[in-house]
């Protein structure tokens, strides 16, 4: 087994480990000044969201006005003696904790635009590594159908496309992880954290890892083909 064989599978044992580590266990601790004003209450729609208007037959106009909208992850404080919110229907009753939220913000009371810019910034990034992806593997498939399959170029091809996925997975977890520290450090949400979760697909390094490993396959059967072609 060669030595990037080697770093390739332990990589792939290790990434496995962790990812299904992460989504079985979650352990968070935080700490947070609290004021006695702040409530989370069910109320009528503001009117900076929403207005109506009632014109002169008696008709009533309805307009929404527009919002920026960030979705984040929040676990409950869990003070004594907050409220929380109770679901009773046939004799059951159950505590509704709320996991994932949207925070809506009108559009008049947007003071920055750096979450908006941090959420969009992977987009064209992602586009051209999935650009780049997709010519890779036209390349390869090319390459199949000429019968070149245990070649150095289909190895190359299949470790370069690993590495992007590995890549675009690095990098969409980077900006995750720099908005919620964002909304962490400049949002706060009455009785509840806003608290990191990946959100990643791990199927980028997954698929990636996996990739690198069949091109390093491919190059020791590559090896094994010379060999025993000078054998013969």
């Amino acid at each position: 087994m060669n030595k990037k064989l080697k770093i390739y599978s332990t990589l792939l044992v290790v990434v496995i480990a962790i990812l299904a580590f992460t989504n079985f266990f979650h352990y968070s601790t935080y700490t947070r000044a609290t004021t006695a004003d702040e409530k989370l209450e069910l109320t009528e729609c503001p009117s900076e969201f929403m207005s109506t208007d009632t014109l002169a037959n008696g008709s009533v106009v309805t307009t929404r006005h527009p919002y920026l909208a960030y979705d984040v992850y929040v676990e409950p404080v869990n003070l004594p003696g907050q409220k929380v919110l109770l679901s009773t229907s046939f004799d059951q009753t159950y505590r509704v904790s709320m996991k994932k939220v949207q925070l809506e913000l009108p559009m008049s009371k947007v003071s920055s635009y750096l979450p908006t810019i941090f959420m969009m910034s992977p987009i064209v990034p992602s586009l051209i590594v999935l650009i780049w992806i997709v010519i890779l593997v036209v390349k390869l498939i090319l390459s199949i159908r000429r019968g070149d399959i245990f070649v150095a170029k289909v190895a190359k091809y299949l470790e370069i496309a690993g590495i992007l996925l590995c890549v675009l997975y690095l990098y969409d977890f980077i900006v995750q992880y720099s908005i919620t520290q964002y909304f962490i450090h400049n949002i706060h949400i009455a009785d509840h954290y806003i608290v990191f979760h990946n959100d990643s697909n791990s199927m980028y390094i997954i698929t990636g890892l996996a990739l690198m490993i069949i091109s390093q396959i491919i190059l020791k059967g590559k090896d094994l083909k010379e060999e025993q072609e000078l054998t013969i």
